[in-house]
């Protein structure tokens, strides 16, 4: 039950960011100031891809050590890049562009440590 609540969080976030990179580029960009206005919408159409797979792992992830991985790694690995990318000057977006990128990468790292707390379960160590 707590696996499927998280699962579905997870999906929703993912989607929300995929469907606003995807149809709301131009205006992230401009919001953002960002410097690379190219790659917002491309990395919102890969987002909406994960959330597909996503929503075609449902419930199977929740039994399976493997694809429980991969959603502990994707969303920890989007937090680590997006504040290291933010944190070097990388890539360079204007102060709410960062504050809202700040709490999003920390919504998913709280959402991945969710999930490894699953996993950890799953496999008996917890």
């Amino acid at each position: 039950m707590f696996f499927n609540l998280v699962q579905r969080v997870n999906a929703l976030l993912w989607l929300t960011f995929g469907l606003v990179m995807a149809f709301a580029g131009d205006l992230l960009n401009i919001l953002f100031a960002t410097q690379y206005p190219w790659l917002t919408v491309p990395l919102g159409w890969l987002l909406l891809a994960y959330t597909g797979w996503l929503l075609l792992m449902g419930g199977r992830a929740a039994t399976m050590a493997r694809p429980l991985k991969v959603l502990v790694t994707v969303n920890y690995g989007w937090s680590v890049i997006v504040i290291l990318l933010i944190s070097t000057g990388q890539i360079i977006v204007a102060p709410l562009g960062i504050r809202i990128a700040m709490v999003t990468a920390l919504f998913t790292a709280a959402i991945g440590s969710l999930l490894f707390r699953h996993y950890k379960q799953l496999m008996g160590k917890y």
